[in-house]
């Protein structure tokens, strides 16, 4: 291990660990510490603001004319109970670094700081703040600006793999309407809303064991009921009841047939809510984004990935005309948990990797540009 290779990528990380960046309560603005000490270490580098407010905003930092963009959420998820040191203080211990964010994901950040200062080729960095969130607020603001980028490197935890296809996610509410009265009533067994969401709950994961379709090494439908709620007190029949469901479809499957079929369980009223499209997303042709995601992974020499069963912002990228593929440092295992870390040797990896990256598009501009590369192609064509 390249002890001043690591050693940059650690200061940084431990920066960037340091900002409270958790979403909710996505307490930030274009003025925020974080965005500060990225432009700081980011010299030579053009800057613009995506900002769709509420905290949702994205720092494009552009070197050059670059056709292939970099994206990292700098965001994290709340910190989770359990930790056994101060979440914004990264603990380097063996081979691990500890710390809220460093393997989901400004392990990434990190270790594009320490590459871009080491190289000279064009480059494009997109930092986002809401991917946390659950609304993508910020990718979707920034891609309806039309950028001019052909390919898109979304940064999450792939353990140093290029990941070309992943599940969508689709979140909804569920509804059931019962008659309140008095819990003594032998009606309550029929007029219970909850009686009815527990009915629907049984038939709901009865289907899901049904689901069997596979694509590559996924199988089956994850599905999660995240939040129940209904009713007022225990002798009274609950009136109604609600349930916040999610389920993550494979490439090829229609989320809206699924909540059609889940609707149609029992008596109850969907509403859907977020929906995250697959990669590649269901509007491209599904073979050819796949090929033109492999052509990016191998022009850039990453090593490939199988699918993955989580989402990532890599899908509206590719939901917008863009080739997209998920890279980067760190085992998806330890992201959202207590004493969430990533290992030394996969920051490392991924920082020498985004050097050569960089290096790969300013070689293929040099090409390019050459006038005698020029001429050559020139008289092979005639």
């Amino acid at each position: 291990m390249s002890s001043a290779n690591i050693k940059t990528v650690l200061e940084h990380l431990t920066a960037l660990v340091s900002f409270d960046t958790q979403n909710p309560p996505r307490e930030i603005d274009s003025q925020s510490a974080i965005f500060n000490y990225l432009q700081l270490h980011l010299p030579g580098f053009e800057f613009t603001f995506f900002d769709a407010g509420d905290g949702c905003l994205s720092l494009l930092a552009k070197r050059g004319n670059p056709s292939l963009l970099f994206n990292f959420h700098i965001d994290t998820v709340p910190v989770a109970k359990g930790w056994s040191s101060n979440p914004f203080e990264l603990v380097i211990k063996d081979d691990k670094a500890t710390g809220l964010g460093a393997c989901d994901i400004k392990g990434a950040s990190a270790c594009m700081l320490s590459a871009v200062a080491k190289t000279t080729g064009d480059v494009a960095l997109l930092f986002s703040s809401d991917e946390e969130h659950g609304s993508s607020t910020a990718i979707k603001y920034f891609l309806n600006s039309n950028p001019e980028f052909k390919d898109v490197i979304v940064s999450e935890p792939t353990q140093a793999k290029a990941v070309l296809a992943h599940r969508g996610i689709q979140t909804a509410k569920v509804n059931f309407t019962g008659i309140s009265g008095h819990g003594s009533a032998k009606r309550a067994m029929k007029d219970n809303a909850i009686h009815k969401a527990g009915n629907w709950i049984s038939s709901a994961l009865e289907w899901v064991e049904q689901q069997t379709q596979a694509f590559d090494t996924l199988t089956g439908l994850p599905f999660n009921i995240g939040k129940i709620d209904g009713g007022v007190k225990a002798n009274m029949i609950a009136a109604d009841c609600e349930l916040a469901i999610g389920f993550r479809p494979l490439p090829g499957q229609d989320a809206d047939v699924l909540l059609e079929q889940l609707q149609q369980l029992s008596s109850c009223s969907i509403t859907a809510g977020f929906y995250g499209p697959t990669l590649p997303s269901a509007n491209q042709d599904f073979a050819e984004a796949i090929r033109r995601a492999e052509l990016l992974a191998k022009n850039n020499n990453l090593a490939f990935g199988q699918a993955v069963d989580f989402w990532t912002e890599a899908s509206l990228f590719s939901n917008a005309g863009m080739t997209a593929l998920v890279y980067g440092p760190g085992d998806i295992a330890q992201a959202h948990t207590a004493d969430e870390w990533v290992l030394l040797e996969q920051l490392e990896l991924v920082e020498k990797k985004y050097q050569e990256i960089i290096s790969l598009q300013e070689s293929t501009l040099q090409q390019t540009s050459d006038p005698t590369n020029n001429l050559a192609a020139g008289q092979a064509h005639e």
